[in-house]
């Protein structure tokens, strides 16, 4: 993939926070170093930095989660618990190239309670599923279209956005 592709990863091989909401307007936080990225998100990279510092600053708890050793996980990533926050998903290229719901909060943060940056973020990338019942997200592009799904569990892939 290269700058030019709108389809890119807006830094490969580097860390990218990018924001989303979803129907409930509930606000995910996607990690991605290699993993395809929305043409919203990636069309404003600043935007999406601005409120991944403004949200470092303000919740620190929403980044550099420990993730538990590889024989102790009972799955591709351990689960984080958050106590108010969004649901955190991280790309998972080394066993299914989706992204991976990895942090479920108690309570999730709506976008109208987020800072104006944070929720402007948010509000560039709309899915069309609920985060609480998508455990693995794909992001693909099939005939040059964006397409978003989120699955319930890594075999079904429903709910799908044309």
């Amino acid at each position: 993939m290269t700058a030019q592709n709108t389809f890119a990863h807006p830094r490969w091989g580097l860390e990218f926070h990018w924001w989303a909401v979803d129907p409930a307007r509930r606000v995910g936080l996607f990690y991605s170093a290699f993993g395809p990225v929305p043409a919203a998100a990636n069309a404003h990279v600043v935007v999406m930095d601005d409120a991944t510092a403004q949200a470092k600053a303000l919740h620190p708890e929403w980044f550099g989660t420990q993730h538990c050793s590889d024989d102790e996980c009972p799955e591709t990533h351990c689960p984080v618990e958050l106590n108010r926050g969004p649901y955190l998903f991280t790309w998972d290229e080394e066993y299914d190239d989706r992204y991976t719901r990895y942090g479920v909060p108690k309570a999730p943060v709506l976008a109208s309670e987020l800072p104006g940056r944070l929720a402007a973020a948010a509000l560039l990338v709309e899915v069309d599923f609920l985060f609480e019942q998508a455990a693995r997200i794909d992001l693909s592009y099939p005939g040059g279209r964006e397409f978003l799904s989120g699955a319930a569990t890594t075999g079904s892939r429903s709910h799908q956005r044309p």
